[in-house]
């Protein structure tokens, strides 16, 4: 038998924990403008393919003939709801919540509130 100790855990802070958590959020944001980029790039080749092939069958004038504005507002859905995602998990804002700050008012030394 060994009389190693088990190996210790470092202790995180708080500050630890938030700089994870904006370190995530940079690597989801980075994610996000990979995907904007990738659709505003492939809508410039969606359209002028369907540009050409309307011209070249000669029906530019068409409504129907446009089928990349299908793609356009899918994909658009889909960055939409990539962003809105993105905004609702971003890191909150590391000063205490009303809540905390009353338990901190309540339990500090020189509190006057009343003690049961």
């Amino acid at each position: 038998m060994s009389n190693a100790a088990p190996p210790t855990t470092p202790v995180r802070t708080p500050d630890d924990q938030r700089r994870d958590d904006a370190r995530e959020y940079v690597q989801q944001l980075r994610a996000f403008y990979t995907h904007a980029a990738v659709f505003a790039g492939s809508m410039v080749i969606i359209f002028v393919v369907n540009l050409a092939t309307n011209l070249a069958a000669g029906i530019a004038g068409s409504w129907s003939a446009w089928w990349s504005g299908w793609a356009l507002l899918g994909w658009s859905l889909g960055i939409g709801i990539h962003g809105l995602v993105m905004w609702l998990s971003r890191p909150r804002s590391s000063d205490p919540t009303w809540e905390e700050r009353q338990i901190d008012e309540i339990l500090s030394p020189t509190s006057n509130a009343p003690r049961r």
